[in-house]
This record gives C-alpha cells, structure tokens and sequence, in this order.
C-alpha cells in the first residue's frame, strides 16, 4: 500500500508540473513589431527622451538624447518575449528592455544606470 501511494504523489507531482509548463511557456508571446510600434518615452531618471518605434522595426526621435545615455545610437529594435532589444546601426545589441507591465520596459546602459521605456499616452 505504501508503494502505491508514493506511486499516486508521484503521478499527482508529474501532473501539476506538466500542468504549469504550458501557462508558463503561453505567458511569453512574441509581440509583433505592429503591436509595439509607437511613441515611446526613454526615462532615465528625472530626463526623458521621445523615441518613435516603427514597423519594422526603426527607431526614430530623439536618437542623439539616448545616445547620450546608451553609448551607441539606437537605430534599429526588435521584440522578444520578454522585451525589446535596441540596436544600432549594424544590428548589434545595445541594451535589453524587460517588460515590467504594459508598455513599461526596463533595462541597463552600459555604466550600469537604469533607464525606462514607457509608451507615451
């Protein structure tokens, strides 16, 4: 009896993990470029930088203000399940944004600053 109620909490186990796999790999959809183009606000703390986000994918704006904070000039992005990525002109990674809430995006420059997109209302 004891075998087969290890055997039962094992199946039980096995279910729930199985069971939790599938909402977790359906809460990281890749948004489409479309969905997050748009003006967009580049915080970093009391300065803001207006960034247009096109599709596809060019950035736009204030380029020159980010560059500042950055280190490269962002010309180009992409969306990820997680964020959004910020290139430059070669396609090369300049910082990942991580989605905090929508249209909130968090990441880091290269000196280690924190710095916000959020979707201008």
């Amino acid at each position: 009896m004891q075998r087969f109620t290890h055997f039962i909490a094992c199946v039980v186990q096995v279910m729930f993990m199985s069971a939790g796999a599938p909402v977790m790999a359906s809460s990281l959809v890749l948004p489409s470029s479309e969905q997050l183009a748009g003006h967009w606000q580049l915080h970093q703390q009391d300065q803001v930088c207006a960034l247009d986000l096109l599709a596809p994918n060019a950035v736009r704006g204030d380029v020159e203000c980010a560059e500042q904070w950055l280190g490269d000039t962002p010309k180009t992005w992409l969306p990820t399940p997680d964020g959004i990525w910020l290139m430059n002109a070669d396609g090369t990674g300049i910082t990942h944004l991580n989605r905090q809430n929508n249209g909130e995006y968090k990441g880091r420059t290269l000196s280690g600053t924190e710095v916000i997109l959020q979707r201008a209302s």
